[in-house]
């Protein structure tokens, strides 16, 4: 009988994680080999993935440099900020105030999920672009 706070917020962004991700291997696979374009996307999206963990701990730790990182990273790739946004949106307030590895101590704000709006956008754009201008 649990329901989540705010389910409809989370499971957009969640959608939104999925859309940004389709848009940059569509973009890649303009110009990259399919296995190329594959490990690309999966180290890009590993080491966004360490930059969030560093963020988190930096956060816990007040470190600002820690936290700079993970911001750099989430630039680089926005969907792990859409995914602890989603996390943090979809917990009881109590699940985040206790410091566990599903806890999010460093909230991404709105500007983050906007940022990732454009980036699917102009990632998406610029993958038509690019495949319009091939000679098939």
């Amino acid at each position: 009988g649990y329901l989540p706070p705010n389910p409809v917020q989370g499971i957009a962004l969640l959608i939104l994680e999925a859309q940004v991700l389709t848009a940059l291997s569509l973009l890649g696979g303009t110009r990259l080999s399919t296995l190329t374009n594959g490990v690309t996307l999966f180290l890009l999206y590993a080491l966004t993935f360490i930059g969030a963990w560093v963020e988190q701990i930096g956060a816990l730790l007040q470190s600002s440099n820690a936290v700079r990182v993970g911001i750099v990273t989430s630039l680089l790739l926005p969907v792990e900020s859409l995914w602890r946004r989603a996390a943090y949106l979809m917990q009881p307030p109590l699940a985040n105030s206790i410091p566990t590895p599903f806890a999010v101590s460093s909230v991404p704000s709105d500007a983050m999920v906007v940022y990732a709006i454009l980036y699917a956008g102009v990632a998406l754009l610029l993958a038509m672009r690019v495949f319009g201008r091939r000679d098939l």
